[in-house]
């Protein structure tokens, strides 16, 4: 599945295990210390005007954090947290996960 296309439980299950988090939170929609992943990981996110204000999220990386390479591309979605989950486990395990 291309990491772009994951929803749901799905998207949950590969941020939990990208972040090596619980698998039960729901990442969608309430993510405990989302804030602190932004400034951690060093993720950039911004409404794309260009895009009908779709949500798009890049991991930059920085020395010391999870992904220092931050060499995935820019995800979208239709809210924060879901661009930013995208763009966590395409910054981990690349443009496609296993089903």
């Amino acid at each position: 599945m291309k990491t772009a296309e994951l929803a749901g439980a799905a998207l949950n299950a590969w941020i939990a295990k990208a972040l090596g988090e619980p698998v039960d939170i729901d990442y969608a929609n309430e993510w405990p210390g989302f804030d602190r992943v932004l400034e951690r990981e060093a993720i950039h996110i911004a409404p794309m005007p260009g895009k009908g204000y779709q949500w798009c999220a890049i991991v930059t990386g920085k020395p010391g954090s999870r992904f220092p390479d931050g060499r995935a591309p820019w995800q979208e979605g239709p809210t924060p947290r879901v661009a930013v989950g995208r763009a966590i486990v395409a910054a981990r395990y690349g443009a496609e996960v296993l089903d």
